[in-house]
């Protein structure tokens, strides 16, 4: 898979006609949208494992080296080069691929609350990264299957997430893959949770308790 250069005229001129026309973005920003979606398919091919712990500066949390029974991958630091596109931490099990996003864009306000413009507005770009990347080639076939608000935990009582979930074909394997954004301590928290459908039953079992931890991990790191 190669590398995807957003700062290409052909690409750089799709994305824009695609974002503005909807109102979704404002020029100021872009070139960091466009960063970011570089970034996002990096991470998303990225393998290998890293055991330790890893404490994210900004906000605080730690992210242990093991969730849900998935070991904790390649953490990358995109703020040093490009600064408000934050880190990535990636997690990865059998037919599972899981990357974490924190960052802010440069902004220094931004409400957990999901109901929120900033959060709803960011929400409509992640999803738009999505499509961007299908129309590019690298995912085949793509179908969005719903999007919506939920909560992480299963208890109804945690932090809510907005989401969206997709179908795609990459390399003759259907994978199905959900993302969620949800907010902290003015940083977009943005999680990728894709599997290849053949190991459908496990892999959603493993969602599961994946965001509940990490649901769990928000809620005892804002006490």
């Amino acid at each position: 898979m190669s590398t995807l250069d957003p700062f290409t005229q052909g690409s750089n001129s799709l994305f824009k006609v695609m974002l503005i026309k909807k109102g979704v973005v404002d020029m100021k920003r872009l070139g960091v949208l466009l960063i970011l979606v570089q970034l996002t398919l990096i991470s998303l091919f990225a393998g290998g494992t890293n055991a330790a712990q890893y404490r994210h500066p900004a906000t605080g949390l730690e992210f242990p080296d093991t969730i849900a029974g998935m070991m904790k991958g390649d953490v990358t630091d995109f703020e040093k080069k490009h600064p408000g596109l934050g880190v990535s931490i990636g997690y990865n099990g059998p037919g599972i691929t899981v990357t974490i996003y924190l960052y802010n864009l440069g902004l220094k306000s931004i409400s957990s609350d999901v109901a929120s413009p900033i959060q709803q507005k960011h929400f409509n770009e992640a999803v738009q990264e999505v499509y961007w990347a299908g129309k590019k080639g690298y995912y085949r076939s793509l179908k969005e299957l719903g999007k919506g608000t939920t909560f992480l935990r299963l208890n109804h009582v945690s932090p809510k997430a907005l989401f969206a979930s997709f179908v795609y074909v990459q390399n003759g394997i259907e994978y199905l893959s959900k993302l969620y954004l949800t907010g902290y301590e003015n940083h977009f928290l943005k999680i990728r949770f894709t599997y290849d459908k053949a190991v459908r039953t496990q892999a959603e079992e493993t969602q599961t308790r994946f965001l509940g931890e990490i649901g769990k991990m928000l809620e005892q790191a804002s006490q």
